[in-house]
């Protein structure tokens, strides 16, 4: 259990101190001025020069864009500022000490009240440095959150946040486990908004399993955590010491199309051959436009032949990304395309040929079990995928195996099975994508 308890004296006293301080000085954050005056808050210039200090953030920020989630009065966001970067900075409820200070300063910073969950790059943009400092514990939805702090991230987040002192180990005593508190009440400070309480390696895992590469411990003090959380991974090695993978595909998990959706929880199985061995979720780094994600599952196939699961990763533009993986001694593999919020349309669908997968017999179908049909299919989109993309043979509806990737204009191939064996005779095959159907071609059961 944490140390610090509502019921405890010393709880109560750093309360009543708090309240005390605040009432007095009005401000959480000191505030200095052009002028050499401070505006003193609870916490002092040096601790607010030491915090940022221990965050690893760059003293020159010109050119770049940086937002701090929940601001207060806004020291960290005016320091961002004078480091050369363009600045919003948000919070869930209106602060006139923000609004003063930014005018005492001349401030250019973009000041808004909106809460972290709003966050994504439609309604925001995004940042090349995001401050989440002091909000995580705050939250109800803390994985939540940090997710939606992933995706308006485009090179790193520092979150800072409270955390428990508690230690948890697997059954054979050796490896600390992820654990978090969570507080129904005022538990934790005698505060109603104090949520949760994760400890150290519960925070490092909600940051990787929110979309972050890497999620890099940078202090501990005082139940105080801060954490570096980067969306690429380190730079390849200068003499890499094994050979790049060789990428096969790279497909949704769910319905092994290539179609994905940004704002999903959605994962990515890709197939790949190298001959590194004892390879882990440690070990293998894949990244999907630019951005890196920590895998879920690594799995061994045959000889060379491996699988990586991972999630997509937040934030994504929409359009064609590209799939790469690499191992931690290796270069990039070659890179396999997926669509990402691409609605896939076709003005118009024929089926320009058909025959039985297996004999090649024109327009006909052997009726085994599964019956196995190919069909060439012209007017598809570049993102028809098995999910996609529909066959009927009559009334019934076939599974599609495999659709061909597409050779300029040339029509597609789409491999299918029907489990049922139909009727002997002729039977009627459609095409459809959306509300686009083909017209029918007819095919003789045998």
């Amino acid at each position: 259990m944490a140390n610090i308890r509502a019921k405890d004296d010393a709880c109560a006293q750093w309360q009543t101190r708090l309240r005390d301080e605040f009432g007095a000085k009005g401000f959480y954050h000191s505030i200095e001025l052009p002028d050499g005056r401070v505006l003193e808050g609870i916490l002092k210039i040096d601790t607010l020069k030491e915090r940022l200090k221990a965050m690893s953030i760059p003293p020159d920020l010109a050119g770049k864009r940086a937002l701090d989630i929940g601001t207060w009065d806004g020291y960290f966001a005016f320091e961002m500022e004078k480091r050369g970067a363009e600045v919003m900075a948000i919070d869930k409820t209106e602060s006139p000490n923000f609004r003063g200070v930014r005018e005492l300063l001349a401030s250019s910073v973009d000041y808004r009240v909106m809460d972290v969950y709003a966050l994504s790059p439609e309604t925001v943009g995004r940042f090349d440095i995001v401050l989440f400092l002091g909000v995580l514990y705050h939250l109800k939805h803390p994985l939540l959150a940090l997710e939606a702090v992933c995706s308006v991230t485009r090179s790193m987040a520092v979150v800072e946040s409270f955390v428990t002192n508690e230690a948890l180990r697997d059954q054979n005593g050796k490896s600390d486990l992820p654990a978090m508190e969570f507080y129904e009440t005022d538990e934790l400070l005698g505060e109603v908004d104090n949520w949760v309480g994760p400890n150290v390696q519960c925070l490092l895992a909600f940051c990787r399993t929110a979309g972050f590469a890497r999620a890099v411990l940078l202090s501990v003090k005082e139940q105080r955590a801060i954490v570096a959380c980067y969306r690429q991974w380190e730079p390849e090695p200068a003499k890499p010491s094994e050979e790049a993978p060789q990428l096969s595909a790279a497909v949704h998990t769910v319905n092994y199309g290539i179609n994905f959706s940004a704002g999903g929880d959605e994962y990515v199985a890709a197939f790949f051959k190298t001959p590194a061995p004892n390879l882990t979720i440690d070990t293998v780094m894949p990244q999907v436009g630019g951005y890196g994600v920590r895998p879920v599952a690594v799995v061994h196939d045959i000889g060379p032949g491996w699988q990586v699961n991972f999630r997509l990763p937040p934030g994504l533009e929409p359009g064609w990304q590209e799939v790469r993986v690499r191992t931690a001694n290796s270069l990039y593999s070659n890179a396999v395309r997926v669509a990402v919020d691409m609605p896939a349309r076709a003005e118009q669908l024929a089926i320009t040929n058909a025959c039985d997968a297996n004999t090649w017999e024109l327009f006909t179908l052997e009726r085994g079990n599964p019956a196995a049909l190919s069909v060439w299919v012209a007017g598809l989109p570049e993102n028809a995928d098995r999910h996609n993309v529909r066959l009927r043979l009559g009334k019934a509806e076939l599974r599609i195996e495999h659709v061909a990737p597409p050779e300029g204009n040339k029509p597609r191939q789409i491999n299918a099975e029907l489990k049922r064996p139909p009727e002997p005779g002729e039977h009627e095959v459609l095409v459809s994508l959306g509300h686009t159907v083909s017209a029918p071609v007819k095919i003789r059961a045998k």
